[in-house]
């Protein structure tokens, strides 16, 4: 997409209400980016080539970065909070097809865990790593969502899978090398080979299953959420694991929307999620309509202005579909390895 003139959309806020249910915690922290933050660059960075991805599937993404080697950001006040505020979410968790126990729209809930995740110097310095103008996600849910272990010894935290966003970091909220078990790893290769494998029936390559030596609880790994995958491998012994998933939306809009609304409901509250992904589509359409007004130009090109037109309602139409059939979507991922 290189030599078009980027077009930036304006930051969608936080909704100003909760949903009914969403009780806001009792007690909780306030964020202060000054004493919770600790922000340092990755060693390494590894980019979708680096991960086999062909130049032409490149071009479609907001970011040529796959996935960083682990980073710090969070002082180890900022640990000892978000730690606080964590626990304080738990009773709360749901499961899913693919999670067995996990607490989203905690933003909705926690102010402290809204703040940190909207933080504008944590989005500032995701976007420089990234190279792209970033915004905190659009959809509350994906902001903040927290992993905790599953309750049963053993069974994976998370199944191999992609995410339904583009960017997002994994944070560990508690030290991963407390207890045995619980890696993150990463498939160093296409989502398309890994799929071709699960199709056949063979088995994960291990010597392309990548686990990143994390050094403690504050820590993090940024990736492409939608390019990498991923997992997080079940514990061997009884403890705590909780991890944090912040997602984040790109802002140039020559890149196409990403979020699946037939997936997304699978894993949170229909009622809730129906909201915040209209509220997302109409957002990107208006700003899409306030560039076509911005750029507008005298042109007797009938066939331009039409295709322009019909590329939004077109837009606005997937979207009404995805909402319609989604009772027919399953879970998607590629299983247990």
């Amino acid at each position: 997409m290189s030599g078009e003139r980027p077009a930036l959309a304006r930051p969608l806020a936080f909704p100003s209400t909760r949903p009914a249910g969403y009780e806001p915690l009792a007690r909780e922290p306030l964020f202060d980016p000054r004493r919770h933050l600790a922000l340092e660059r990755p060693e390494s960075v590894l980019s979708l080539a680096d991960l086999g991805y062909a130049e032409e599937e490149i071009a479609a993404c907001p970011s040529r970065l796959a996935i960083t080697a682990p980073f710090r950001l969070l002082s180890e006040e900022g640990v000892a909070c978000l730690q606080e505020v964590a626990r304080a979410l738990a009773p709360y968790a749901t499961s899913n097809a693919r999670i067995q126990r996990n607490v989203r729209g905690g933003a909705y809930r926690s102010r402290f865990l809204r703040d940190l995740c909207c933080s504008p110097e944590v989005t500032e310095w995701i976007a420089a790593l990234c190279g792209a103008p970033l915004a905190p996600h659009t959809l509350p849910h994906q902001l903040g969502h927290l992993n905790y272990a599953p309750e049963r010894l053993g069974e994976n935290v998370d199944k191999w899978h992609v995410d339904t966003l583009r960017i997002d970091y994994v944070l560990f909220v508690t030290d991963p090398n407390a207890l045995p078990g619980g890696e993150f790893e990463y498939f160093r290769g296409t989502r398309h080979e890994l799929q071709a494998l699960r199709e056949a029936g063979l088995p994960f390559p291990p010597e392309r299953i990548v686990a990143p030596p994390l050094p403690g609880a504050g820590h993090a790994v940024l990736q492409q959420g939608n390019m990498v995958v991923h997992r997080a491998r079940g514990l061997r012994e009884r403890g705590e694991r909780i991890t944090l998933v912040n997602g984040y939306v790109p802002l140039d809009l020559r890149y196409p929307d990403y979020l699946r609304y037939d997936q997304l409901v699978l894993a949170d509250p229909a009622h809730v999620v129906t909201a915040e992904y209209e509220r997302h589509v109409a957002w990107l359409a208006g700003e899409r309509a306030r560039l076509l007004i911005e750029r507008s130009e005298f042109t007797d090109r009938r066939d331009l202005s039409a295709a322009r037109l019909e590329a939004m309602a077109e837009e606005l139409r997937r979207a009404a579909a995805e909402i319609r059939n989604a009772e027919q979507a399953t879970m998607e991922h590629f299983g247990e390895g």
